[in-house]
């Protein structure tokens, strides 16, 4: 596959932060009166888009921007407890050599991104955009698009949940999903994309890299 632009999202994508996020919201939850989820339970959510995860949470879309800010705040204090998907280091290293320019979108915050990918020596990314909305992330491709002059079919998503996919495919723009973060397979097979991989080496494979 040949892209001019690679497009990734951070959490569950490139960094592991499912336990440190399920730490934050049962903390930050708890005052918002939502049950106290556990890890087991967690893999159980894995079907249900945010929508369903809100009304069952009991959370507003009105209440939503503050609920998400708390988060990011708390997730900001705990960031160096964030470790990197098993392999995505290599691949994305693999994957600079090949010359492919990459960048993040995230719904996490640009600073704990930045704090990540220093920490763990992985500067080949060229911007980190960080949508003030989880929903932002259509209108950020739309301009990062326009600023790096490319055109939808020269750019793909790379992403765990179903609104990453979502926003790619809004602005005529390819999507892959990865099955080692939140939303499950299943759900991601329903929006499309044109592969779901297994490991982050297959990164390697799908981009043609080859070792030296």
């Amino acid at each position: 596959m040949q892209k001019k632009l690679l497009i990734f999202d951070f959490d569950g994508t490139i960094a592991d932060t499912l336990a440190v996020a399920l730490e934050i919201i049962n903390d930050v939850g708890s005052g918002y009166d939502i049950p106290t989820l556990t890890a087991t339970e967690v893999s159980s959510l894995k079907q249900k888009h945010i929508s369903e995860l809100m009304e069952m949470a009991g959370i507003s879309w009105y209440q939503l921007p503050l609920f998400i800010h708390r988060l990011r705040d708390a997730f900001r204090k705990r960031i160096d407890e964030v470790n990197p998907i098993a392999g995505m280091q290599e691949s994305i290293r693999g994957l600079a050599k090949t010359g492919y320019k990459m960048g993040i979108l995230t719904s996490n915050s640009r600073e704990n991104v930045l704090f990540f990918l220093e920490k763990f020596d992985l500067p080949f990314f060229e911007f980190v955009i960080a949508p003030r909305s989880i929903f932002g992330k259509a209108g950020a491709i739309k301009d990062i698009l326009k600023r790096q002059k490319l055109k939808p079919e020269d750019v793909v998503m790379i992403g765990d949940e179903v609104r990453d996919l979502k926003a790619a495919h809004k602005m005529g723009v390819d999507a892959i999903g990865v099955s080692w973060g939140f939303n499950s397979i299943s759900l991601l097979e329903k929006e499309n994309p044109l592969c779901i991989l297994e490991t982050p080496d297959e990164l390697l494979t799908l981009f043609n890299y080859e070792p030296a």
